[in-house]
């Protein structure tokens, strides 16, 4: 019985450290102050180029600092200045700061990667988007599809055609835009737990509100901004 007790707790450990073992990806690219800390550890370290990325790993960019990591099914993420990631498994990633940009190739939905933000839970299906949870907390889609999450109660959803068509209507009778909506059967409010965002939108998060808003030549230079970083590495 001892012997068969010794080897259950040997094994257990065996599986244990593997599993926390499990490789995510490699650094491509470090420039300026980039540090890792293991999930079994309070120390940092330096980020170097080729670094392996393993489960629980926290990685964090300072001022005037980028990083980019390349994950095992060919999908790119960049992290800005001042940001702050953590690979809580293969498939969640949890974005607590700054600004991200994620190049999703896998079209596996089932173990796709999903990244936790202060606002929502974004769930990606073969993609391209840049996550700030700076001062404005927003998402930005140039191609694909994301699924929006709330992490707490229904969001109120302000939809661009609604609000193109509230913006209209007001400039030829404000006072009967209610009654409009009514007739019309469209509210310019959509209250709902979670919802798709297509490519080329960007949203805003205030709270539980959300704003979409259409695509800009800023969200195009933005993009162009880390697809340069990636230009660099070929």
């Amino acid at each position: 019985m001892k012997k068969v007790f010794i080897y259950f707790i040997t094994t257990l450990f065996a599986v244990s450290t593997l599993s926390a073992s499990v490789v995510l990806g490699n650094f491509e690219l470090v420039k300026g102050s980039v540090k890792i800390k293991p999930e079994d550890t309070f120390k940092k370290s330096n980020a170097s180029k080729g670094l392996e990325i393993k489960k629980g790993d926290l990685i964090t960019t300072s001022k005037e600092s980028n990083a980019i990591i390349k994950l095992q099914d060919g999908s790119t993420l960049i992290l800005d200045e001042s940001s702050t990631l953590h690979f809580a498994s293969k498939t969640l990633a949890s974005q607590e700061e700054g600004k991200i940009y994620y190049n999703i190739t896998s079209r596996d939905a089932k173990n796709a990667l999903k990244v936790k933000t202060p606002f929502a839970i974004i769930g990606i299906k073969g993609t391209t988007f840049i996550v700030d949870t700076n001062k404005t907390s927003s998402v930005k889609l140039k191609e694909g599809l994301v699924g929006i999450q709330s992490l707490k109660e229904e969001f109120e959803l302000y939809r661009k055609q609604v609000q193109a068509d509230y913006k209209d209507y007001l400039s030829e009778q404000e006072k009967e835009y209610q009654k409009f909506l009514n007739e019309q059967n469209k509210g310019a409010v959509l209250i709902t737990k979670e919802f798709d965002l297509q490519e080329k939108n960007t949203i805003t998060f205030d709270g539980q509100k959300v704003s979409e808003s259409a695509w800009t030549e800023e969200d195009d230079a933005e993009f162009e901004r880390f697809e340069a970083l990636m230009e660099s590495l070929k």
